[in-house]
C-alpha cells in the first residue's frame, strides 16, 4: 500500500461510520469504473499542453457548473 492511500485510510477512520460508508462506497465505485475514465494519449496530451500553458483561463466552479449544465443529456 502506498503511503498516501495509507494516509487516506486514517483519515478515514476518524470519520463518522456513515462517512466511513460513503468514502468506502465512493472508492468501490471508483475502482469499479476507472477503466471508463481513462483518457486517450491524445487526450492526456492535450491536458498536459493545456496546464503547462502559462496563460490559460480558468473558470469559477459556479461557472463551470453553469456551462456544464447546457450540455445536453
Amino acid at each position: 500500500m502506498t503511503k498516501l492511500l495509507e494516509q487516506a485510510l486514517r483519515q478515514v477512520e476518524q470519520l463518522s461510520a456513515s462517512e466511513q460508508d460513503a468514502a468506502g462506497a465512493a472508492l468501490i465505485d471508483y475502482l469499479a469504473h476507472r477503466d471508463d475514465t481513462r483518457l486517450s494519449d491524445q487526450q492526456l496530451a492535450e491536458v498536459r499542453r493545456r496546464r503547462a500553458d502559462p496563460d490559460r483561463k480558468l473558470v469559477s466552479h459556479a461557472d463551470a457548473k453553469e456551462r456544464l449544465g447546457r450540455l445536453p443529456g
